[in-house]
């Protein structure tokens, strides 16, 4: 099954574009994280220097599937869903916008289509981490559904995909 790809104009009118991650995008989304403003980092991630975000895109290229937000022919936005290796059915989000793009129904857009594809999937369940004061992202997980399961100075918060 294959992941279908969604056009959209933003809150500003800007016409995105968001698809499946290809081989062929690897050099501009590890732009994107070089360029990555550090104050919107959350609990490590991504991470910082070249090595160390090649080897995170080597991870999720062979353990997960990615999906990108572009602008123009720019990668803007990286969602990617990691299977969660102690619980079969379950799936790991994680999402990064670029600060220009952020607040402009990117994520939520982002977010809506994985969950439809992890359902097409046969998936039971997404599951994620988020720092507890990134009310940004706590508010696009809430309106998509998701649901707080343990509060610490982590947020953990699941989506049952049944």
């Amino acid at each position: 099954m294959e992941f279908e790809p969604i056009v959209f104009k933003d809150k500003i009118g800007r016409n995105i574009l968001i698809r499946a991650y290809e081989k062929k995008d690897r050099e501009a989304l590890i732009n994107m994280y070089e360029n990555y403003n550090p104050e919107d980092r959350s609990l490590g991630l991504p991470p910082v220097g070249r090595k160390a975000i090649e080897s995170w895109i080597s991870y999720l290229e062979e353990k997960g599937f990615s999906i990108v937000a572009e602008h123009e022919g720019k990668i803007v936005g990286h969602l990617a869903i990691v299977e969660d290796g102690k619980n079969p059915g379950v799936v790991d989000l994680a999402i990064y916008l670029t600060r220009e793009y952020q607040n402009q129904g990117i994520g939520t857009q982002m977010v809506k289509a994985i969950i439809d594809f992890a359902k097409k999937k046969g998936y039971k369940k997404i599951t994620l981490v988020t720092d507890r004061l990134n009310w940004r992202a706590i508010r696009v997980y809430k309106k998509c559904g998701f649901q707080t399961t343990l509060a610490s100075y982590e947020l953990y918060m699941e989506l049952p995909l049944n």
